[in-house]
C-alpha cells in the first residue's frame, strides 16, 4: 500500500465499547460536579435510613480502600437515578439467585429446607411467597459486653429491658429453642425488670408483623405496648385502649422489599389510633409534630410501590425526641430505642412527666459527642432507663457508633 499505513476503520463494536466507556466515564464525573449544585441528601424517606455523603478524601482513606468504598455508597445513595440503577442491579442478582437455587435443588433434592433464599440474607418460609424474613445469626459477644458497658453507670434500680423477638432471632423450624439471645442480653446487663415480645411459631410470627418488614404490625405493636406498660408501671391500669382501627388501600412493601427489590407482599397498611392527652414534642431539640397519623386517618398517603407507610405514618427515626405531658409527679424517662418503638412513643410517654427517646445510630452525630447513658440521666434528671428494641440494638447500635 505505498509504505503507508491504512487508516483503522472503526468496527459497530468498537464504537459501542467507546461510547459505553464514555458514558460510564464522564455521567458519574458530571453527576459529581453538579453534586455541590444540586445539594446531597441527608436521609432516604423510602429506606427510613440516613444516606451516605460523599467522603472527605485523604491519603490513609485512599490506602485502604475505605474512600473508595464509601465513595462507591455515596454515588448509589446520592446520584440521580441511584435508585433506579440500584433496583436493576438487585433484579439481576435475584435473577442468578433463582438459577443456582434451582440448579442446586435439581442437582440434591435433599438439601431443600423450609426456608428457601430470595435474595442474599432473605427468605421465603415454608412456601409463603407473600412474606419476606431473616434468619438468626450467631451474634458477637464482645459487641454485647460493649454496650453493656455503656450503660454500667445507670444504677440497677433504674434500669428496665425490653427484647424483641422476631425473624431475627427466632428459627421457625425450631422455635422451642429461641430465647438464648434474650438469655444472653439480661445476663450482660442486669436489668431490674425485664420481660420479651416472644414468638411461638411461624403463624405467631405472621399475626403479629408485616410481610415485608422487620417491624412489628398494628398487633404486634399494641401487644407490645402493653407488656412495656406492664413492665414499667407494674400493672395494665392505666394503659390506653385503641379507639379505632384505620385501614388504607396501600399495599405495604416493607424494608425487606425495599432492600431486595422483591415486591411480594398483598397486605395493606393499617394502624390503630388512641385517644391521647395533649402534649408537645421536640424533634431533635425543635418543636415539631411527630408523625403524620392524622393525614392517613384522612386517607392521604404517598401511592408509591415503596412509600415507607411505617415511618411516614407512625414517625422516622431521630436522635432525639423529646416528649412532654406535663404530668407533674409521674417521673422522667429515657428510652434508649430503635424504630421500634416508632408507633408507641407517645403511649408510652403519656405515663410519664417527660421521656427522652433516643436512637443510638444517630445520636453522635446530631449532639456532636458520644452518648453518655449515665451523664444524659443526670443532665436530665431521669428516674428511669428503659432499653427496647431486637438483637440489633444491643449487638449493632452501640453508644459512641452512630
Amino acid at each position: 500500500m505505498n509504505g503507508k499505513e491504512a487508516p483503522k476503520q472503526h468496527t459497530r463494536r468498537e464504537k459501542l465499547r467507546h461510547a459505553v466507556f464514555t458514558a460510564l466515564f464522564f455521567i458519574p464525573a458530571l453527576a459529581l460536579l453538579l453534586l455541590p449544585v444540586l445539594g446531597q441528601k441527608d436521609a432516604s424517606v423510602k429506606e427510613n435510613r440516613a444516606l451516605t455523603r460523599l467522603p472527605a478524601p485523604s491519603v490513609s482513606s485512599f490506602m485502604d480502600g475505605s474512600f473508595q468504598d464509601a465513595l462507591e455508597d455515596a454515588l448509589t445513595d446520592q446520584l440521580p437515578g441511584g435508585e433506579a440503577v440500584k433496583g436493576l442491579a438487585l433484579d439481576g442478582k435475584n435473577a442468578v439467585l433463582s438459577l443456582q437455587r434451582g440448579l442446586l435443588y435439581a442437582a440434591a433434592p435433599g438439601l431443600k429446607t423450609n426456608y428457601v433464599m430470595v435474595a442474599q440474607g432473605y427468605y421465603h418460609y415454608a412456601g409463603d411467597e407473600h412474606r419476606i424474613v431473616e434468619k438468626p445469626e450467631e451474634q458477637d459477644l464482645e459487641r454485647l459486653k460493649s454496650f453493656a458497658a455503656a450503660f454500667a453507670g445507670i444504677p440497677r434500680g433504674q434500669l428496665c429491658l425490653y427484647f424483641i423477638e422476631n425473624s431475627r432471632t427466632v428459627d421457625f423450624d425450631r422455635p422451642e429453642m429461641s430465647g438464648e439471645v434474650y438469655r444472653q442480653v439480661t445476663a450482660a446487663l442486669e436489668p431490674a425488670k425485664a420481660d420479651r415480645f416472644t414468638v411461638s411459631d411461624y403463624t405467631d410470627y405472621c399475626e403479629n408483623f408485616y410481610q415485608t418488614d422487620h417491624h412489628w404490625n398494628a398487633r404486634g405493636a399494641y401487644k407490645g405496648y402493653r407488656a412495656v406498660y406492664r413492665l414499667l408501671h407494674g400493672t395494665d391500669e392505666g394503659a390506653l385502649s385503641p379507639v379505632d382501627t384505620v385501614s388504607t388501600q396501600a399495599v405495604f412493601q416493607g424494608s425487606y422489599a425495599r432492600q431486595t427489590h422483591i415486591l411480594c407482599a398483598d397486605e395493606t397498611f393499617s394502624f390503630q389510633t388512641f385517644e391521647l392527652p395533649p402534649y408537645t414534642a421536640y424533634i431533635n431539640g425543635r418543636r415539631r409534630a411527630y408523625g403524620n397519623l392524622s393525614a392517613y386517618e384522612k386517607q392521604k398517603y404517598s401511592t408509591e410501590p415503596l412509600a415507607n407507610h411505617y415511618a411516614n405514618c407512625f414517625g422516622g427515626d431521630f436522635a432525639q425526641i423529646v416528649y412532654d405531658f406535663g404530668n407533674e409527679g409521674k417521673g422522667k424517662l429515657l428510652m434508649v430505642a430503635s424504630s421500634y418503638s416508632n408507633p408507641i412513643n407517645a403511649l408510652i410517654a403519656a405515663g410519664y412527666d417527660q421521656t427522652y427517646v433516643v436512637d443510638l445510630r444517630y445520636y453522635e452525630e446530631w449532639a456532636g459527642a458520644p452518648f453518655d447513658p449515665a451523664a444524659y440521666c443526670r443532665e436530665n434528671g431521669i428516674d428511669t432507663v428503659l432499653l427496647l428494641g431486637d438483637v440489633k440494638l444491643f449487638f449493632e447500635d452501640l453508644p459512641g457508633e452512630g
